[in-house]
């Protein structure tokens, strides 16, 4: 049966910081598995290693497996979930044909109507159906969750990784999210990040706590929230919703005496220190599988022994774009990160060329010479504005009526700033104003999709000049 993961002995790193450590556990599906764990302990981190976002830029120990062979090789990756649409301006219908195309479907638009049609019957997302040509960003929250957990299930993925679906959800709309889930667990593996327990105790068949960046508990429903054997961290999550672990690389002088007395310290065994290993459970293990600590120091000394993963080029799918890329109008204006400003040059400007850009917009305060640029058959433009700032009210005019020329000569364009956030939602948004929306409704649509678009009062400034600006309008004779 396809949509079976298994860590073995399994961590990742980014530079020299240690974020998950010898991680052994299988999940098999179909079903539900829930993973929980106080926050900032890696339970995104291993869903977006699972789905191919951290292959270019982490260093993994260990092996990870899709159906008994190594994630890098796979044909098709688990689908992540995402909380917010990537596509700022696609349609319930354009966003579930976008996921079967960037899934290499090849059939006619008509027949990815029909199948997305199919997909919203079958799972009873009538509201959906009824609101197919609406925008994502303008549905209540809990129907823009749902379609695009839908949206990962026509990729065609047996695996679905859906991280915090019911984050800042109202319990009525958590409840719609929930149901959808629980239905797909029927024919999917389905991995899910919960913080909620009574969330949790309802859709999971499975449960994984995880604390200090290593597996303290992987157990059946039932025995998870009964916890028979009294598992100290376990114990501890359930009664507070948290627990105090020390993260894989950190050393107990440096640790806050109260942590240490609480858990006991790394090298004394039979306290409540994170297991070295967690194993799959077999078949007549005890209800909660869960691997004793063992003598010595458990905490390493030392980096854990890491080896670079293939890049996220080879496994990433490839009509996504690099990190952080949002279409504003799809086919012809996005934003982005400076590519090369967190990944390798060259693969970011590959997944750029990959969904179609021909020309970087750079608003950075210095150009990007590299010959990687026209190698990988893109061209810049260069607007330097400094960090934080907007550019004036004449220059902004200026640089869309520029962009708007090179969509109609077919130009793809990609706007990018550092972190593709302050300067780069402020070209977005002045195009939405531009388009006849005011600056606080450019804002609002922007800010659904990435919330840190438009950083500064200055930014925020020159949109509501541009919003009086262009409504001058000269006197009726």
């Amino acid at each position: 049966m396809s949509g079976q993961i298994d860590f073995v002995d399994w961590g990742i790193q980014f530079g020299t910081r240690t974020i998950l450590a010898r991680i052994t556990l299988a999940i098999r599906g179909p079903g539900v598995t829930v993973l929980m764990g106080p926050g900032g302990t890696g339970k995104s981190t291993l869903l977006k290693t699972l789905a191919g976002q951290h292959g270019a830029h982490a260093l993994s120990s260990g092996s990870l497996l899709l159906d008994g062979q190594p994630l890098h090789t796979a044909a098709k990756l688990p689908a992540l979930a995402q909380q917010h649409p990537r596509e700022l301006d696609f349609s319930v219908l354009d966003t579930l044909i976008a996921a079967q195309r960037g899934s290499g479907v090849t059939q006619t638009p008509a027949q990815m109507r029909q199948r997305a049609l199919a997909v919203l019957e079958h799972y009873g997302q009538s509201a959906l159906i009824a609101q197919l040509e609406q925008r994502l960003f303008d549905l209540p929250r809990e129907q823009m969750r749902c379609a695009l957990i839908l949206r990962a299930v026509l990729t065609g993925s047996p695996v679905l990784l859906i991280d915090e679906p019911t984050s800042d959800l109202e319990p009525a709309q958590s409840a719609v999210v929930l149901a959808l889930i629980q239905a797909l667990g029927a024919t999917h593996t389905c991995l899910v990040v919960l913080h909620n327990q009574q969330q949790a105790r309802g859709i999971a068949d499975r449960l994984v706590l995880l604390a200090g960046g290593r597996v303290q508990v992987s157990a059946e429903r039932d025995a998870f929230f009964a916890n028979p054997d009294n598992h100290p961290v376990l114990a501890q999550f359930l009664r507070t919703g948290s627990c105090h672990v020390p993260a894989p690389d950190s050393r107990p002088e440096e640790l806050e005496p109260a942590i240490v007395s609480a858990i006991g310290t790394p090298s004394t065994p039979g306290t409540a220190t994170v297991p070295a290993a967690q194993a799959p459970p077999a078949a007549d293990a005890p209800a909660l599988a869960v691997t004793p600590a063992t003598p010595g120091p458990i905490l390493p000394s030392a980096p854990l022994p890491l080896t670079a993963s293939a890049p996220a080029a080879a496994t990433a799918p490839a009509s996504r774009g690099p990190n952080g890329f949002h279409w504003l109008v799809p086919g012809k204006l996005a934003g982005c990160p400076m590519p090369g400003a967190v990944l390798p040059l060259e693969h970011d400007l590959a997944l750029l060329r990959s969904v179609g850009v021909s020309v970087l917009v750079n608003l950075t305060e210095k150009p990007m010479t590299q010959t990687a640029i026209p190698a990988a058959g893109l061209r810049t433009l260069h607007m330097p504005v400094e960090d934080r700032h907007a550019p004036p009210l004449m220059w902004m005019k200026m640089l869309l009526v520029k962009i708007e020329r090179l969509i109609d000569q077919e130009e793809v364009v990609a706007v990018h700033c550092l972190a593709g956030l302050g300067r780069t939602g402020t070209v977005l948004a002045s195009w939405l104003i531009r388009q006849g929306l005011t600056a606080d409704e450019a804002l609002r649509r922007l800010r659904l999709i990435e919330p840190g678009f438009v950083q500064s009062a200055a930014q925020e400034q020159l949109l509501h000049e541009l919003e009086t600006n262009l409504l001058i309008r000269a006197p009726e004779l």
